[in-house]
């Protein structure tokens, strides 16, 4: 069995559950499968994604210097929304080191969670259509920058049940977090 480090958070502060790795790699679906047990968990719960938050801001510049300067005005709407007590579900492509410490140092209650795809796999599988552009894609133009120590790590090797994939994420959050 393995041991976990139990992970304290401030009980007066929600979370944000920033889970990043490249596109079609299961995120936005694994936090819809994991979204109801969270909100009964930890309490009032969202979920959003970076390009909900490019949206509603109206920035739409995929090259890794737009993604650092998005990562300062969307940093404080979820440092907002955490202030509130409310739990954010954070779907983001990130892979990132210095977007990623911008959200860090913003938000105390901030879990990082890999998703460990293959890139050229989930193109080969045409998971999503915005591998056909073929233009600052993160793992091919851009070098993705892992997290040295993300909180958690979902290995999806595109065989594997994205149920079975949310139910081991929502089990490992249990293990580890106390609040």
């Amino acid at each position: 069995m393995q041991k976990f480090k139990k992970i304290k958070l401030d009980k007066k502060q929600g979370i944000v559950f920033w889970v990043e790795g490249f596109s079609g790699s299961g995120k936005s679906s694994i936090l819809k499968l994991v979204h109801k047990r969270i909100d009964k968990k930890f309490g009032t719960t969202i979920n959003l994604s970076g390009d909900d938050l490019r949206k509603l801001y109206g920035y739409y510049g995929y090259k890794k210097s737009d993604r650092i300067k998005n990562s300062y005005k969307f940093s404080e709407l979820l440092n907002f929304l955490t202030k509130k007590k409310i739990n954010v579900l954070y779907s983001v492509v990130g892979l990132n080191h210095a977007a990623r410490k911008i959200y860090k140092s913003k938000i105390e209650n901030f879990l990082v969670t890999l998703i460990d795809a293959d890139i050229r796999k989930i193109i080969e599988l045409g998971k999503k259509k915005t591998y056909k552009k073929k233009k600052y894609i993160l793992g091919i133009d851009i070098k993705p920058e892992y997290p040295k120590k993300p909180n958690f790590i979902i290995k999806n090797d595109m065989q594997k049940n994205l149920k079975t994939l949310a139910n081991q994420y929502y089990n490992d959050i249990i293990k580890k977090v106390t609040n």
